[in-house]
């Protein structure tokens, strides 16, 4: 796998990852707005939609006020984007998700629920292998079978449902709210213990994912934006033996190092903007601030500990990490412990990191990676959500994997067969991020049912859709 981080989707490329180079050789493509953009060690104005240029006079710009989409686009933009008729795909792609939103009903829940059960299957059976099979003799199968679990969780479960992916199938004639709207799920720490017992706050994450990160896709609001978050490593001017290295060991820790933090961070940035326009409400201390526009971590949280003898971001992180620590690594282990001794126990504890650790890989593969690439638009202004430019932002800011519908054996009567559904289980439904982008609050079998006519209309309307192997 070796995607390259964010640049431009000049034409029919490979995408693959490499955070380590983020600056494609090839020239940077931005949408909406004049920036500059550094290229080849030259900085250049150049307008949001500009394409790369028909030759190797270098970027050219569009002057203000032409049209950047359609008839009277400058020759040198992308043939696609001349010939686009963004009015129409927009009109279509907000019909094809009202069509899908009312076409939810109890059988998405079921499949939800399917893969609930598939998930907690795979966590009991980790859990009673996991005081025999030691991953430090070789036995790693307790640990995959719980890191799928906990994947799942995580990536199908907890990120659909807190998108609201159900809401409108958990609505009762009374008005009460299902366990699976995402204003009742895992709210609070009774109903997070429960639903949703993870190393990120469940409301940090509604706020940093579901808001953010996803109504400011590629741009400099998003603050999950690879190549602005992974600058350091790809400025530092280390060998890139040693640049590789440190994503690697990123890909082992990043729930806790990056996603807990981050989360946290922009939540109480979010309640505390909330708060200097609404004096009424309780006051709000934001002790992560200080990183600016740059992304919280835990090496920061550390650092300003040391260095500041600032406690704050330490003792606001030790509440979030509290339950799940106490769960995985006290609860869960004592019966073993007591029933089966020392050496068990320790096999249990040593079960659960590990744990976690494929954890981190796994979910950084899925994640990360169809983020960033050559193939990536960046975006450098806002776009109102719902309008046209917003469900277009969504195809070229990301990249699909393979999905049910392009699986062997798929059946033409239903949205996915059963090896779809393993495919998809094991990309935690990730694989389908240009659609998930496109409508973020539809259920998993909606975007099965999306997927073939999303990438059918882009076809259709000539707009560049990447799918590819993850690998």
């Amino acid at each position: 796998m070796n995607r390259v981080g964010l640049s431009s989707r000049a034409g029919p490329s490979k995408a693959v990852f490499n955070p380590l180079k983020i600056r494609s050789t090839r020239l940077p493509q931005k949408l909406s707005g004049v920036k500059s953009v550094s290229h080849s060690r030259r900085t250049l104005k150049v307008s949001a939609v500009l394409s790369v240029p028909p030759n190797d006079k270098g970027m050219q710009m569009i002057p203000e006020g032409t049209p950047t989409w359609g008839p009277g686009t400058p020759e040198y933009v992308a043939e696609w984007r001349r010939n686009l008729d963004l009015k129409a795909w927009g009109s279509e792609m907000r019909a094809l998700e009202r069509e899908l939103k009312q076409n939810q009903d109890q059988e998405d829940v079921k499949h939800m629920k399917w893969v609930l059960t598939a998930a907690n299957v795979c966590y009991f059976a980790g859990l009673a292998l996991a005081g025999v099979c030691n991953p430090m003799s070789g036995n790693p199968i307790a640990a995959i079978l719980m890191s799928t679990a906990i994947f799942a969780r995580w990536t199908m479960v907890g990120h659909h449902v807190s998108h609201g992916g159900y809401n409108g199938q958990q609505v009762e004639d009374d008005g009460t709210l299902g366990r699976w709207h995402r204003k009742s799920f895992a709210k609070g720490v009774q109903r997070r213990v429960v639903d949703w017992l993870d190393w990120m706050l469940p409301e940090a994450w509604d706020v940093e994912h579901n808001n953010l990160h996803h109504y400011k896709l590629g741009e400099a609001g998003d603050p999950d934006l690879v190549e602005r978050n992974l600058e350091s490593i790809r400025d530092s001017g280390m060998p890139y033996w040693m640049r590789y290295a440190q994503v690697a060991g990123l890909a082992l820790i990043w729930k806790w190092y990056y996603y807990a933090p981050n989360t946290l961070k922009e939540m109480l940035a979010f309640n505390k903007a909330k708060r200097d326009k609404n004096s009424k409400l309780a006051p709000v201390e934001n002790p992560f601030e200080a990183t600016g526009t740059h992304p919280a971590s835990m090496e920061w949280v550390v650092k300003r500990l040391i260095t500041k003898g600032d406690w704050k971001p330490m003792a606001a992180m030790m509440k979030i990490f509290a339950p799940p620590f106490l769960y995985t690594y006290v609860l869960a282990p004592i019966p073993f412990f007591l029933f089966g001794g020392v050496q068990m126990g320790c096999i249990v504890l040593a079960n659960m990191f590990l744990a976690d650790i494929i954890t981190n890989i796994h979910s950084f593969i899925v994640i990360t990676t169809n983020h960033c690439g050559k193939d990536v638009y960046r975006f450098e202004t806002t776009v109102k959500p719902k309008s046209d430019e917003f469900y277009l932002r969504a195809v070229i800011g990301s990249v699909n994997y393979r999905t049910a519908a392009t699986t062997p054996f798929h059946p033409k009567d239903k949205p996915a067969g059963p090896l779809g559904e393993i495919n998809d289980f094991m990309h935690g439904y990730l694989n389908y991020q240009i659609e998930h982008h496109m409508f973020p609050d539809l259920s998993m079998k909606s975007y099965q049912k999306a997927m073939p006519r999303v990438k059918e209309a882009c076809e259709r309307h000539g707009i560049p859709y990447v799918q590819e192997s993850v690998w």
